[in-house]
Parts: structure tokens; sequence; C-alpha cells
């Protein structure tokens, strides 16, 4: 049974034989929407005949739906073209806004935004996004960034510092 990932590398090099993983074209920046309808084809009916791994939730929810099948796929292969190297000149992905989604699986943030909507006094409202804008402060990832300082003009070097 194939991975996803190996799945939609094997029909990558399928739609498109002259492509090189690894190598300096990146993939989104020559597929074109048919490439990724006929990519997305393959890879799922990889799932329906099952030489691609799919868990057990996912077959539940899918297999017996072929137009949410192909949906999660056109997602599912979205997602490894963008996070495999293989297909982005070998860097590896960095999302474009960490954190973004903190609070997302929180169960206190939940009730609390569930609260909110039930509220119609502003004052109420106020006070409870101050909890929410707190308790995200407590679990939201810290971000480092790195500065090359070379790269910046002499006279704001000393900010970097």
């Amino acid at each position: 049974m194939l991975s996803q990932k190996q799945a939609v590398t094997n029909a990558v090099l399928a739609v498109l034989p002259d492509y090189q993983l690894g190598g300096e074209v990146v993939l989104k920046d020559i597929m074109s929407k048919s490439n990724k309808q006929e990519i997305t084809s393959i890879v799922t009916q990889g799932f329906i005949v099952g030489e691609v791994s799919l868990s057990n939730e996912a077959k539940a929810k899918y297999l017996h739906d072929e137009s949410a099948l192909a949906s999660y796929t056109s997602s599912m292969v979205d997602n490894w073209v963008r996070r495999n190297p293989d297909f982005n000149n070998g860097r590896a992905y960095a999302p474009k806004n960490p954190g973004s989604r903190a609070g997302q699986g929180d169960d206190q943030i939940k009730a609390l935004r569930a609260l909110k909507k039930q509220m119609d006094d502003p004052a109420t409202i106020a006070e409870i996004d101050e909890a929410i804008q707190q308790r995200l402060a407590e679990i939201k990832p810290k971000v480092t960034v790195t500065i090359d300082i070379e790269a910046l003009p002499e006279n704001l070097r000393h900010l970097a510092k």
C-alpha cells in the first residue's frame, strides 16, 4: 500500500514525466489546472481500489461519496505539493502565518466563543474578547525570526542586534 505522499509523487511523475524531483523548478509554478485534475483523479482511483492508504475515519467519511472523496483528494494533493521539498526546489515547507490557527483545538477558547455568540451586551462581549485574547497569548507558539544583518542597509543594522 502506498502512502499518500508517495501516491501524489507517483501521480505527478505520471502526468508530468519530465519533471525533476528536487530540481530547480517549483511544481506549483508549472502545474496547470488540468494537470492537477489528472493527478487528483489518479490518486482518487488509488483510494477507491485500496492502493493508497486512507485512515479508517477518512474511509468512513469519504469512500461512500465520490464527490467528497475527490474534494478530499484535491486538498490532499495541494497539501503535498506545498509541503514536499521534492516539489519545491528542495526547500522545506514553512507556514506563511505560524500560529494563525491557535486556539482552534482549545476547549476553553471554544467555550468562550460559544458564550460570546449568545451575548448581546457590548460590555460583556468585550470582556469575553479580552479573555479569549489572554488565552490565545498563553497558548500561541513563540515565533522566532532570523534576520540576515548583512542584508540590511548599513544605517538600520543597529536595530537588529
